[in-house]
């Protein structure tokens, strides 16, 4: 059958190949919240000091970020994201024969970060911007509902430390993130769908490539913006785009991995078992992934009312977090989970969907990048500030308190940022 009159869409099939990207490729980022306890346990070494290895997995890719866009932009996704996969899958392997620190940052901090970066969310965000117009929030719940499964790998992690050892975790990851990438990648992934003789969201387009047939579409609000073919050099000049790089910075940089990089370090810490933490806090996978679903209603309510729905849920969970003492009272680490999975996954579609709702343009690729850079800027201070912030007071209430700042913080940004004032949904 001629895939013009597939009744589905391409398009879907490339979100669906970015999701497994993000649960695998962020999975393998993710287990080292795992990992991290067995690293303290055999090593000896301080928790600041060993996060410095999240810390420059999480530099590195900002670093990468620009540079991936700027590959995307001028070579195709597939070079990039192959290149991506290897040197990712690479990085996992070789930590399997880790026994210095340094040896760390050069596998997981260096090799891995940049790996990531080529085939995580910096192309999959420029490539779904290309195949999506008025169903862009639909695809973009899709591609972070993959993130639920990243999140959700704690168990498996877990379960293969108690097993085979952490060092032979690694190894498995890297081996099955490069016998699943690598197929999909070179045998689904397209840049546009002009490549392959459609057009955006499946429907015939107008002669300026917008779709005309789909409910719910983008409205243009402001005309003199939204006619400009942004580049990064413009982006730079005006405060939107450093309003989402505050949003990428405090949210997705510093709250989301100070939590990530020591959460299961603070359940063991008052009082639960690795295997039953794990578990707990797997939970804000399942809800990542239930709210990435959720986030499509941004489509309908908007993307600024979709976030603040988010963070009202999410606030509510770092605070009971700030109580929690000791493992008398499991509610409180179950809600917790629950609702920041919940509140994130509502959150990272909706701000992934913003930044293409106000910068659009052939060469977007490196504005996208270089949001994701601010993102990674923050990941690399919060991983290493929650170790120093313990190793300084004794306990992570003070880390804590600035991650539910933060989280605060990146909500009034989008605001700020206004994406309903460039595009809104109809």
């Amino acid at each position: 059958m001629d895939k013009k009159d597939d009744a589905f869409f391409y398009g879907w099939y490339i979100a669906l190949v970015g999701a497994t990207a993000y649960a695998l490729g962020y999975g393998a980022r993710f287990s080292f919240s795992v990992i991290f306890p067995s690293l303290l346990e055999e090593f000896k070494w301080s928790r600041d000091l060993t996060a410095t290895m999240f810390s420059l997995h999480l530099l590195i890719y900002g670093i990468a970020a620009p540079i991936t866009g700027f590959l995307v932009d001028r070579t195709g996704p597939r070079k990039t994201m192959v290149l991506g996969a290897i040197l990712l899958a690479l990085g996992l392997v070789l930590s399997r024969w880790g026994n210095q620190l340094w040896h760390f940052w050069i596998t997981f901090g260096i090799l891995s970060g940049a790996g990531l970066c080529m085939i995580g969310a910096v192309p999959f965000t420029t490539v779904l911007r290309n195949w999506f117009e008025k169903r862009r929030g639909l695809a973009f719940s899709m591609l972070f509902l993959g993130s639920g499964g990243a999140f959700g790998c704690y168990p498996a992690i877990a379960w293969l430390i108690d097993t085979v050892g952490w060092r032979n975790t690694y190894l498995i990851e890297g081996l099955v993130v490069a016998g699943v990438m690598f197929p999909l990648i070179v045998w689904v992934v397209r840049y546009h769908p002009r490549d392959m003789g459609l057009s955006p969201d499946g429907f015939a387009g107008t002669p300026g490539g917008r779709t005309s047939s789909v409910r719910g579409p983008l409205r243009v609000v402001d005309p003199e913006w939204a006619a400009v073919s942004w580049t990064i050099g413009k982006a730079v000049r005006k405060g939107r785009f450093w309003l989402l790089c505050l949003t990428t910075f405090s949210l997705w940089g510093i709250n989301q991995n100070i939590l990530l990089a020591h959460q299961v370090a603070f359940a063991i810490d008052m009082g639960y078992s690795k295997l039953y933490a794990s578990s707990v806090l797997s939970l804000f996978g399942l809800t990542y992934a239930l709210g990435s679903l959720a986030s499509l209603v941004s489509d309908r309510i908007g993307r600024e009312a979709t976030i603040t729905v988010a963070m009202a849920i999410g606030l509510s969970g770092m605070i009971v977090l700030l109580f929690i003492r000791d493992a008398s009272q499991p509610w409180m680490l179950y809600y917790y989970s629950l609702t920041l999975g919940a509140a994130n996954g509502l959150c990272s579609p909706t701000i992934a969907a913003s930044i293409t709702d106000i910068f659009q343009g052939p060469r977007v690729g490196a504005i996208v990048g270089a949001v994701w850079f601010a993102f990674a800027v923050g990941g690399t201070i919060g991983p290493w500030l929650g170790g120093w912030l313990f190793e300084l007071t004794g306990d992570y209430f003070l880390a804590f308190v600035v991650a539910t700042v933060l989280f605060a913080v990146a909500g009034a940004a989008i605001w700020l940022a206004a994406p309903r004032k460039v595009r809104r949904v109809s």
